[in-house]
């Protein structure tokens, strides 16, 4: 409930206007200003539930008593009767207090039991079955008047409690003099809080008109409500200053507008090692190296953070003993409704570790890439040089088997020309010369044949005149002459003329290939494709032998090419020089070996970068 007079509540204390009424029932609290106007509210309260027969419990000083008494019996209620009755239950309020208490504190259980016993004894003695009780405690007025209002307000949540068991109207009363001075603010409106009405002072019940009434009730609620929301803005600030003061990773501090230091948090004196006493009042300025304070940046930033609002800056900044640190700064002007500048809001954070953090990953950046681009020159060369040796070594291929075709084959076909003519000259005199002759003859043609092949092989010149789609079946008929091994070749249609470097990197492949098949897989036939696809000529050799062992292709790593000779080393490199990629894929009844290239020629220097 709110300690803004809710519209029950203003009917509440309108009803109370003439004196409280023990049959509106409810937990009412009167605020009195002297005791005279306090007794007169309590005997009309107990004499109007004496007088009609209810019951009547009243817990209060000796003083209070012995007043009620007289002022009841002016009235021309017997108190006496209704006491043999049982039906006027009087409670000394400090001895109960005495009895309540434990080490000073209100024991709940003590509270309930006395309190209850005597609400419970009293109703019992009441004429009819429907009687009310009406209560008036002091207990919490007695708490209030010792300092202890969270006692008080215990008390009152305790009635509170007692009310869910037993049905009675409880007033209690306060002295307006108990309310004197801010500490009293919170308690105040808890209490309010705690009670269903709240009855101002005998000033409210003097006025004379319902209007001036209404005027005294929206006048407390506009007072209360502004206590409210002053409390809870102190509330907030004392949190907020707890807060700051306890943070230790930042320094958080005050700034007047002139840059003096005005307030002074743990997270500052740890971060730049003043304590509050040796820093406030001076200038922040001492903070900065002198070649700052020079220039004038302590101001600069002062001056930019009132024009912008806002300002962020990273830097050194000194501590109290000279040493430096890299500090993230944030200043924040601070300005009221009206926008006066009262000052500033500093956040400096100590983040000398990122930043050397960062100074090192930047430093080892840098050194990776230029480490990379050594690398990179270093790969660019070196391909620069592969690329360079295998074309001299195709070149030089080239030469030999041109040398060995025009000069050491033109020889040889002479001998063979010569060696005929001699056969037939000695054909009719003596068989043994003409059988050594025939001899000599046919080593002659075997050479030839043997060199023709060799000097093709070196550099098949149909590579070169009909493309690579013609040059392998021809190369497969020699290749299965020559090793007994069986070959089919399936070609695609539309495989056109590739470039000269592609042909002869992927014939190269060829060879390889099928001299491995021929002298480490045991199969007896060797499957040759040739295809395109997406922009990609293909040619994949497959036989169907043992395979390769798992740990033939693990064992060298990325280096896997190197474990099959250093021919189809030099060939993987070659297709990467062009854009193309190598493949071994190894089966359990088989192995297949697949080259890809581009269709279309692509500069070797740029691949290599």
């Amino acid at each position: 409930m709110s300690a803004t007079l809710s519209n029950r509540e203003v009917q509440s204390v309108e009803s109370s206007a003439s004196t409280p009424s023990h049959e509106q029932g409810g937990h009412v609290v009167q605020l009195y200003a002297n005791d005279d106007f306090l007794i007169d509210v309590i005997s009309r309260f107990i004499g109007g539930a004496v007088a009609v027969g209810d019951a009547a419990v009243v817990v209060a000083t000796a003083p209070h008593h012995r007043e009620l008494a007289k002022r009841l019996s002016e009235r021309g209620l017997d108190t006496a009767r209704a006491s043999a009755e049982g039906r006027y239950v009087t409670l000394d309020a400090g001895e109960t207090l005495q009895n309540v208490l434990i080490n000073g504190t209100v024991d709940e259980a003590r509270f309930k039991d006395i309190i209850g016993r005597t609400l419970s004894q009293a109703r019992s003695a009441s004429d009819y079955k429907d009687s009310r009780v009406a209560v008036f405690g002091e207990l919490v007025a007695l708490l209030w008047a010792e300092g202890k209002p969270q006692e008080a307000i215990r008390v009152e949540q305790y009635w509170n409690d007692l009310a869910r068991l037993h049905s009675f109207a409880l007033l209690c009363a306060y002295p307006v003099a108990g309310f004197n001075n801010e500490r009293h603010l919170e308690p105040f409106l808890k209490m309010c809080e705690l009670h269903s009405g709240v009855v101002p002072s005998e000033s409210y019940l003097a006025l004379g008109s319902e209007d001036e009434r209404l005027r005294s009730i929206a006048h407390l609620q506009q007072k209360t409500s502004v206590l409210e929301q002053e409390l809870a803005w102190r509330a907030s600030e004392t949190r907020f200053r707890l807060l700051v003061e306890a943070v230790r990773d930042y320094a958080i501090f005050m700034l007047d507008p002139e840059g003096n230091i005005t307030s002074w948090n743990l997270g500052a004196e740890r971060i730049k090692g003043y304590k509050s006493t040796d820093i406030i009042g001076k200038h922040f300025s001492c903070f900065y190296s002198e070649e700052d304070v020079r220039n004038g940046k302590p101001e600069l930033e002062l001056a930019l953070a009132a024009k912008e609002g806002r300002l962020e800056d990273e830097g050194w900044r000194l501590r109290k003993d000279g040493s430096r640190f890299w500090a993230n700064v944030v200043i924040t002007a601070i300005r009221d409704d009206a926008g006066k500048l009262l000052g500033f809001g500093k956040v400096t954070r100590d983040v000398t570790d990122r930043m050397e953090a960062h100074k090192a990953l930047e430093s080892e950046v840098a050194e990776r890439r230029q480490t990379e681009k050594r690398l990179r020159d270093s790969q660019k060369s070196m391909r620069q040089l592969s690329l360079h040796l295998l074309r001299t070594q195709d070149e030089e291929r080239r030469r030999i088997g041109r040398d060995l075709h025009d000069s050491l084959g033109q020889y040889l076909a002479v001998l063979k020309m010569k060696l005929d003519l001699l056969t037939r000259l000695v054909a009719h005199k003596d068989d043994e010369v003409l059988q050594g002759f025939n001899q000599c003859l046919q080593l002659t043609q075997d050479s030839i044949k043997e060199l023709r092949t060799v000097s093709y092989l070196l550099y098949p010149p149909m590579l070169e005149e009909m493309g690579l789609k013609s040059a392998i079946p021809w190369y497969l008929d020699g290749f299965s002459a020559r090793s007994g091994i069986k070959t089919t070749f399936e070609v695609q249609v539309d495989v056109d003329r590739l470039p000269r470097d592609s042909e002869l990197a992927l014939f190269r492949i060829l060879q390889e290939s099928l001299t491995n098949v021929h002298r480490h897989s045991g199969s007896k036939i060797a499957h040759v494709r040739l295809l395109t696809k997406e922009d990609m000529a293909i040619l994949e050799i497959e036989d169907e032998g043992k395979g390769m062992p798992s740990e033939l292709l693990e064992q060298s790593g990325q280096d896997w090419i190197g474990a099959l000779g250093v021919g189809l080393r030099g060939m993987n490199e070659r297709l990467s020089q062009l854009g193309g990629r190598l493949e071994i894929i190894s089966k359990e009844n088989g192995t297949i070996v697949s080259a890809a290239v581009p269709i279309s020629e692509s500069s070797p220097l740029s691949v290599a970068e």
